[in-house]
């Protein structure tokens, strides 16, 4: 938390702590030179308030322990330069001391007050993520439900009303007397049958392949890469999860190779799963052109709340040139 700060002033780029360091070093040193020259016009315990002005800089960008920095360096400018004796770090006299130390304790309750400021805006900040990821989570789990009603109604569906139909006519022919006639008919409708039971059963491997239920994360993703048409390099360990973990890492993985296949343009990848006991760690690795980015493509964006939803966290890694390694960490349940 220290480092993120509260991101209000600057941009994500120039938030590293040695950038906060320098703006803390000069923000420190320009209130300095302003205030110098009015030192004898002011009474020393007013100067100090420009000097919170730029913890409170700090505080609001850069974060706690920058912050206290800031007020470290600042307390010892404002003692040289405004607590007499001036030019010395020594104070004389209990007015002096009570005005030195007014202007550290305020600069501190600056500092609280952006830290707890801070914590308020991020949780709002996470509660609202949270609510936007369930809400396209809920919205992309309707539209897989249509998809799968429109699969089912225009194939397996007309498929198995073909083979009725022709059922039907088949013992009509029968009873009529015409046994040579119905073995065509018959023989027309096992063949809309077993493309009906084809189609229901890639359908089904598509919303959840039956040997990942059976089988586990490893039967699962070695299943899935016999239909990667480029070589993967796998290492997923046998242990079992609970059925909503084994579906989140299994459509991770998925997602992640279909990407390595449509875009990367790579000529390997590899999938590595490893459990600490705390965090099931899914890696998705590839040799392609790279440039990837987490919040481009409805893909990316639907993995990423789908792991938001069970506490993860997901990232990419992907320089242009040295490709792609997609990394998701999931919590594991005791």
């Amino acid at each position: 938390m220290a480092q993120r700060g509260m991101r209000w002033l600057v941009s994500d780029r120039f938030r590293s702590a040695p950038f906060g360091i320098v703006v803390g070093a000069l923000s420190v040193l320009g209130c300095t030179l302003l205030l110098y020259p009015l030192k004898t016009l002011a009474p020393p315990d007013s100067l100090g308030v420009v000097y919170i002005l730029a913890v409170l800089a700090v505080a609001l960008n850069w974060g706690v322990w920058l912050a206290i920095l800031t007020v470290l360096v600042s307390a010892a400018a404002f003692n040289f330069f405004h607590i007499p004796p001036n030019e010395s770090f020594r104070i004389s006299g209990s007015q002096n001391l009570a005005a030195f130390a007014a202007f550290v304790i305020a600069a501190l309750i600056a500092v609280v007050v952006a830290y707890l400021t801070d914590r308020l805006r991020t949780g709002e900040e996470q509660r609202l993520r949270e609510a936007q990821a369930r809400a396209r989570v809920l919205t992309a789990a309707d539209d897989e439900r249509r998809r799968v009603v429109r699969d089912l109604h225009d194939g397996a569906q007309q498929r198995l009303v073909h083979a009725v139909i022709t059922l039907k006519l088949a013992l009509r022919t029968l009873r009529e007397g015409d046994p040579a006639g119905a073995e065509p008919l018959v023989s027309e409708a096992l063949n809309h049958a077993e493309r009906a039971t084809v189609e229901v059963r890639e359908l089904a491997h598509g919303i959840l392949p039956s040997v990942l239920a059976s089988g586990g994360l490893r039967a699962g993703v070695e299943s899935l890469v016999t239909r990667v048409s480029l070589p993967v390099e796998v290492s997923v360990s046998a242990a079992r999860y609970s059925p909503a973990l084994e579906a989140t890492a299994y459509f991770v993985i998925a997602e992640a190779l279909t990407n390595v296949v449509k875009h990367a343009h790579a000529t390997r990848a590899e999938v590595r799963v490893r459990d600490d006991g705390r965090v099931l760690r899914i890696e998705v690795g590839d040799d392609g052109d790279g440039g990837a980015r987490l919040g481009v493509g409805s893909g990316l964006v639907g993995l990423d709340d789908r792991v938001s939803t069970l506490g993860g966290d997901l990232r990419v890694e992907s320089p242009p040139g040295a490709g792609t390694r997609l990394v998701a960490a999931l919590p594991v349940e005791p």
